[in-house]
């Protein structure tokens, strides 16, 4: 007799010929059970004020940054605090000496030193923050790459870094004023809020700037362009009583003028054109609004970008 063959079970399609080992099945069922944590960036889905919170929450770093740029421009303290008095007090004389005796501009009485003086000193403080905070996300391409903050804060660094520049130039204005004969008034109390409304402004183009360049990095060959334009746009070396009336308000779209007309005012004691400087602070919420906008909308591709 032949012997009967053993049967034997073959494995199925819904069942698997080797068990797996017990750590394998272990883990699988682990990873099951674990929380989903899902990351996104939250630069436009956040309020702005939740926002203003998380930089609050970031000052340490704000300073951080701002006394690391300081100790780059000034490492050498003397070089470097004749540089921020120079800047301002080159400009002035070169005009002072050659486009008042061309154009012989009325300033109301004022020498034409200190009212060019009065116009260079703010605007040197803006034109030296734009011109290196709108650089800031590009030059620290690796920190952005790195580690998480909120990006606003490179070129408000940036720009509190060349307050040094400010504060050194409103020293040696205020102190060539009373050699000039202008004694101290009560509105100069108004100089170091018209100042912050300087920087505000000079922080709002930055940003809008900053934000383009890491898009775009053909934006940076426009910024000075940009600015030997926008000097001219501004009252800066001439009164803005030789433009015609009726087209005056042109001139206080530039959010600028109304600023450096009231910076004036405040020092020299003169009366301001209130309804320019209004124009030039509704032109200011426009630009904070357009500034804000192109910023947050492009925040979180910031690091891919540059």
């Amino acid at each position: 007799m032949t012997p009967s063959a053993t049967p034997t079970e073959t494995p199925t399609a819904t069942e698997p010929a080797t068990e797996p080992p017990t750590e394998l099945r272990r883990n699988r069922i682990a990873r099951k059970s674990l929380p989903v944590t899902i990351i996104e960036p939250t630069g436009r889905g956040i309020s702005l004020f939740a926002a203003l919170a998380e930089y609050a929450e970031y000052s340490a770093l704000l300073r951080y940054l701002t006394l690391r740029d300081l100790r780059l421009r000034f490492q050498s303290p003397l070089l470097g605090l004749v540089w921020v008095t120079l800047m301002p007090l080159l400009p002035a004389a070169i005009f002072a000496t050659i486009f008042a005796r061309i154009l012989q501009p009325s300033t109301g009485g004022v020498p034409y030193s200190l009212y060019a003086l009065a116009g260079f000193v703010p605007w040197t403080f803006f034109s030296t923050s734009v011109s290196t905070a709108s650089m800031t996300f590009v030059w620290n391409a690796n920190l952005l790459n790195k580690v998480y903050f909120p990006r606003a804060v490179l070129p408000a660094s940036a720009m509190l870094a060349s307050s040094a520049e400010l504060l050194a130039g409103l020293v040696l204005l205020c102190g060539y004023s009373i050699w000039r004969g202008y004694p101290p008034l009560l509105s100069w109390l108004w100089l170091p809020v018209l100042a912050l409304y300087v920087a505000l402004i000079a922080f709002l183009v930055s940003l809008g700037l900053a934000t383009a360049n890491a898009l775009n990095r053909n934006v940076k060959f426009a910024i000075p362009f940009l600015m030997q334009i926008w000097i001219y746009a501004t009252p800066v070396v001439y009164p803005i009583s030789i433009v015609a009336p009726r087209t005056r308000f042109i001139l206080g779209l530039n959010p600028l003028t109304g600023a450096l007309d009231a910076f004036r005012a405040a020092l020299l004691g003169t009366r301001m054109d209130s309804a320019l400087f209004f124009i030039s602070l509704a032109a200011t919420a426009v630009f904070a609004i357009a500034a804000i906008g192109v910023f947050r909308r492009y925040e979180a591709l910031l690091a891919e970008r540059v």
